[in-house]
């Protein structure tokens, strides 16, 4: 089994299959821009439900877990069918370097799964297309400009101020089924209301002109992830990414917060198939 590494000591105050660049990127974005600032010894679930972006369709719930013990923190989503039975499962556990977490991310439907260990300056990067496929694996190098996964959500905390005043930022993102990081731009648009900020996210290069973005919006009290707009996590029947909308509460649930529950959700076998 694939190791994740063990979880670090954040800095205080520090809030594949082969697939196109723009989905692996806004893929990755959607699994976890939920996160809130947690206090220590904590445990906060939210749950966000994927629906189609054309028809409005329920495709799959996300459970999303933040677990933390003083200053570290780790991170767990569960993919769920519309009927409740789980069929994959992340987990994110923060390192030495913002912004760039380890994480595994396994899909039963197929056996899909892909991830990046912990360490600094490098890591091991793997992932393979399917259980009756080999894990491959590289050797990538990270920075300070790094963004991997969950660390998007970090990333934008970390530079709040400057985006929600219109400057754009920039980040190399890591997939790890790519040679190179994938350079990112992030700007702010128009939301729909004036209690919402929104950033379009996009890649930073020519291929914008012919690549999907995704659409981020937050809550701007509360600085919380309330929708992602773009291509989701979660691939169709036809193994290509769905285009969803995935839309979060305001605030973290209270129910099933438990311990109990949340290693529960973390060992819970993986369905095969939604119907």
């Amino acid at each position: 089994m694939s190791r994740i590494g063990k979880p670090v000591r954040r800095t205080p105050g520090r809030h594949a299959r082969s697939v196109p660049i723009a989905h692996a990127v806004c893929v990755w974005i959607a699994w976890w821009c939920v996160g809130g600032s947690a206090d220590a010894s904590t445990l906060e679930r939210t749950t966000g439900r994927a629906t189609d972006l054309r028809t409005g369709r329920v495709l799959y719930e996300e459970q999303h877990w933040i677990r933390t013990h003083g200053n570290e923190r780790s991170r767990l989503v569960v993919y769920r069918c519309p009927d409740g039975r789980a069929f994959a499962r992340k987990r994110v556990i923060d390192t030495a370097l913002p912004g760039a977490p380890a994480f595994q991310f396994d899909d039963a439907r197929d056996g899909y799964r892909e991830g990046v260990d912990a360490g600094s300056g490098t890591r091991r990067a793997y992932w393979r297309a399917s259980a009756s496929t080999p894990l491959r694996e590289r050797t990538v190098v990270v920075g300070a400009d790094t963004v991997i996964d969950a660390g998007f959500d970090d990333w934008v905390r970390d530079r709040w101020n400057a985006l929600a005043n219109g400057s754009t930022a920039r980040a190399q993102f890591l997939v790890p089924s790519r040679g190179s990081p994938v350079p990112i731009r992030v700007q702010r648009v128009d939301a729909p209301s004036s209690d919402l900020v929104r950033f379009r996210l996009s890649l930073d290069s020519w291929l914008d002109f012919v690549a999907p973005s995704m659409q981020i919006t937050y809550d701007a009290a509360t600085r919380r992830l309330r929708t992602f707009e773009g291509l989701g996590t979660i691939r169709g029947p036809d193994g290509a990414p769905m285009k969803v909308r995935i839309d979060f509460p305001p605030a973290p649930q209270l129910g099933d917060s438990s311990a109990l529950a949340y290693e529960q959700a973390l060992k819970a076998p993986l369905a095969n198939r939604c119907e």
